[in-house]
């Protein structure tokens, strides 16, 4: 009887507060001149992710928000921090004109140590995440 009552809190807890939302993702390049770089997060961290763009700060995301920017042609870094334990790794990336590059922020949970990750991913035009909104 314990265990149940100990398993369906743990279940209460894991679940979290909100409800599934669909986030769409705008594929509409911003300039045929530069790189379009959508930056989204999908685990459902209520986390506010700010993005570094060759060192310097160029937006936020949130599972709910993603951040969609210009970026001239040629090799850049991006990044995020998040703090503690969690090391945030740069992310370097040939970007050429006119094209269109999705990057999924995402937690890379270690035994010793974590790290919070921007990786190339494959275009998508939404995602599922859990709303933290009330």
């Amino acid at each position: 009887m314990k265990n149940t009552i100990a398993l369906i809190f743990t279940l209460l807890i894991l679940s979290g507060c909100g409800k599934m939302i669909t986030v769409p993702l705008d594929p509409t390049p911003i300039s045929t001149n530069d790189a379009t770089v959508i930056i989204y997060h999908e685990q459902g961290f209520s986390d506010n992710f700010q993005i570094f763009l060759d060192k310097a700060p160029v937006g936020f995301v949130t599972s709910e928000k993603p951040l969609k920017i210009s970026i001239t042609p040629g090799e850049h870094e991006l990044h995020t921090v998040a703090g503690g334990f969690i090391i945030d790794r740069v992310t370097k990336q040939l970007f050429e004109a006119g094209k269109i590059y999705y990057m999924r922020i995402w937690l890379d949970i270690g035994m010793w140590v974590s790290s919070i990750r921007i990786d190339p991913t494959e275009a998508k035009d939404k995602y599922e995440v859990r709303s933290h909104k009330q």
